[in-house]
């Protein structure tokens, strides 16, 4: 279950622009099956609010909520909750706070003064987002993963177009590549049809096996 770019260029277009939605997913565990996933991405002014709920059985829950902030096209993580009860040596539950100069978790005991940017994984997905709408296609990420809680450097390059198949239609997406020494490599597919969203993901595990992340309906997007 389971980022350092300064964007200081004129004309780019402003993430502000993102629409409010909520969508429907489906989680496939190579081992343990299918699981549906409930996402919502609120976008006020420069603020966001975003978070996913995956529920793989009444007793068990593997959700984030996170506050983020956008300036100048630059995604900073304000604060995450993260929850993972499922069974597995991981943290059960963890809250980050990002300061300006500080990220600092009880529950991981850790605080660091930071001289990078460090966003939590749903402020480094809408930061990728970003990139893909302005055209950027390599850069790195330094992210609190959703595991261990450990702050993971991705280098992400752009593959290429992919057409997906979805539900309720076909979309030409972008192909991203997130990678890590210390983790396994993550493929997203942006639709930008759609607002660039993110409308499947994998993870290429170690084991050589993959679970797969892909929306089962059209978002909906909120009217503001």
């Amino acid at each position: 279950m389971k980022y350092i770019l300064s964007l200081f260029f004129t004309g780019f277009i402003s993430a502000e622009t993102f629409k409010s939605w909520e969508a429907d997913f489906e989680f496939t565990h190579f081992e343990y099956g299918k699981f549906k996933m409930q996402r919502e991405f609120i976008s006020q002014g420069n603020k966001i609010s975003t978070g996913f709920k995956l529920r793989p059985l009444l007793i068990f829950e593997y959700s984030q909520k996170s506050s983020l902030v956008i300036r100048e096209n630059r995604v900073f993580s304000v604060e995450t909750n993260v929850k993972n009860n499922v069974p597995g040596d991981h943290p059960k539950s963890f809250k980050v706070k990002f300061s300006e100069n500080q990220v600092s978790s009880e529950q991981l005991n850790f605080s660091i003064e930071k001289n990078e940017r460090i966003l939590d994984q749903l402020g480094s997905d809408v930061q990728m987002r970003i990139n893909a709408k302005n055209g950027i296609e390599n850069y790195t990420l330094n992210v609190i993963d959703n595991d261990k809680g450990n702050i993971v450097k991705r280098l992400y390059q752009t593959l290429g177009n992919e057409v997906v198949k979805t539900n309720f239609g076909s979309f030409d997406t972008i192909k991203v590549s997130a990678s890590s020494p210390e983790s396994s490599e993550i493929i997203y597919f942006l639709a930008p049809e759609l607002d660039y969203f993110v409308i499947q993901s994998y993870v290429q595990l170690r084991n050589g096996k993959r679970n797969t992340l892909k929306i089962i309906d059209k978002p909906k997007f909120l009217e503001e």
